[in-house]
């Protein structure tokens, strides 16, 4: 395996060095085009997507700040064979690299048997796997037992846009899907949570701060509302609990989070403010429905409001549903026999974060879960990856391809 760890080890460290920083979607094309290039050069077909700017317009949760970056999907694959098909999911964004780095965020370094840098971990690693596992597996012949395909997408830190075009808009819909995101060797995920983003508004009376007896605190109503929510819709939340494995073990339930964005829309400290505004952040688990979680979110605020004697509203920013694969079936007895390959006993779970899963499940397709990664690092100062998961996961990525016609329908 050394000679494909060293291709690998080589792709991560140039892709590394690639600021694709999200927002706005920096360098994208270059990243697009080394990755393309390489797929060419081991022998895949190769098509460069072009995401819409007027699509990006409605769909990308920063925009306009796409403007101007053009979004680039690589997509890879070998002609029809009689077999199944696996296909590799994989995005070059990163999030922006912040303040404290010990050394420069876009200047790979090896060091102890890790390799640091923005993306390495999340998920740079699991890119160069997959670029060098189907190196290997072209030369070995193995696209005549199975169709190998590659999807490297942009804006999966900003809700996925780059799979949502690619399989909503662009039509790949692949039977069999291997998200190569950092979940470390010894999981196989097969889904995560979803979520409804939005805001929630408490209407007072604006007045002058002088007098304020002669309004209605909109901010001050807004934390009677929020502590009747706490009380009684977020103890609610914490009796239901999900019968699939998460991980942490306490994302089985479903979670809201207040207050990442707040303000008085008078934006003047000498007005009692008339309105206040601030977010909310709700996870759902497989067994809720999204419109029965907008609806009964938005029946608590209006009971919140109405105990603190005031109106309120919600409105929804973004809702995505979760995703499941069945952990019965093919896909992930194939990715958990992989592991046990490589020594590891992967156990399956369900992720507490959003992933490209719920683009890939909507449309049919099975899905796993399963990338080189360190928990923790990801977004994270000094991120890093070590060299033995992207070992490991090699040899794993390899005995899927070898026995996907054993396990896999087509």
């Amino acid at each position: 395996m050394s000679g494909i760890l060293e291709y690998s080890l080589r792709i991560l460290k140039e892709l590394i060095a690639i600021p694709t920083v999200n927002p706005p979607g920096e360098h994208y094309e270059d990243a697009a085009g080394f990755l393309a290039d390489e797929l060419r050069s081991i022998g895949m077909s190769v098509q460069s997507i072009r995401i819409p700017e007027d699509w990006l317009d409605k769909h990308y949760p920063y925009a306009p700040l796409h403007r101007g970056y053009p979004r680039v999907i690589v997509y890879a694959w070998t002609e029809n064979v009689d077999g199944p098909t696996i296909h590799f999911n994989g995005h070059y964004d990163v999030v922006p690299p912040g303040t404290g780095w010990s050394f420069d965020p876009f200047k790979p370094i090896v060091r102890d048997g890790k390799v640091y840098g923005r993306g390495s971990n999340d998920m740079k690693a699991g890119i160069a796997a997959a670029v060098a596992v189907l190196r290997e597996a072209l030369s070995r012949g193995l696209e005549s037992r199975v169709r190998l395909e590659a999807a490297f997408v942009p804006d999966e830190e900003s809700g996925g846009m780059g799979t949502k075009y690619l399989v909503e808009e662009f039509g790949i819909r692949p039977s069999n899907v291997v998200i190569a995101e950092p979940s470390g060797v010894s999981r196989v995920g097969i889904g995560h949570r979803g979520y409804v983003r939005g805001l929630i508004r408490v209407y007072g009376r604006q007045a002058h701060a002088s007098l304020p007896m002669y309004g209605v605190n909109a901010f001050e109503k807004a934390c009677q509302v929020l502590s009747v929510l706490m009380s009684t819709y977020v103890k609610k939340l914490r009796g239901v609990k999900s019968k699939y494995p998460f991980e942490p073990e306490e994302a089985a339930s479903p979670t809201i989070s207040f207050g990442g964005y707040a303000e008085s829309t008078s934006k003047k400290d000498n007005i009692v403010p008339g309105e206040f505004v601030f977010s909310f952040d709700r996870r759902t688990i497989p067994e809720e429905d999204l419109e029965e979680v907008v609806q009964g979110l938005g029946q608590a605020v209006k009971q919140a409001a109405s105990q603190a004697g005031v109106k309120a509203s919600i409105e929804v920013k973004a809702a995505i549903p979760g995703a499941l694969t069945d952990p019965d079936s093919p896909l992930v007895r194939l990715a958990i026999d992989a592991a046990k390959r490589v020594g590891v006993e992967a156990r399956p779970f369900v992720a507490a974060g959003r992933t490209d899963q719920v683009y890939y499940t909507k449309s049919g397709s099975t899905v796993v879960t399963w990338g080189p990664g360190v928990w923790g690092t990801s977004h994270a100062v000094d991120e890093y990856v070590t060299i033995e998961e992207i070992r490991a996961i090699l040899k794993g990525y390899m005995y899927m391809l070898e026995m996907a016609d054993k396990y896999l329908s087509t």
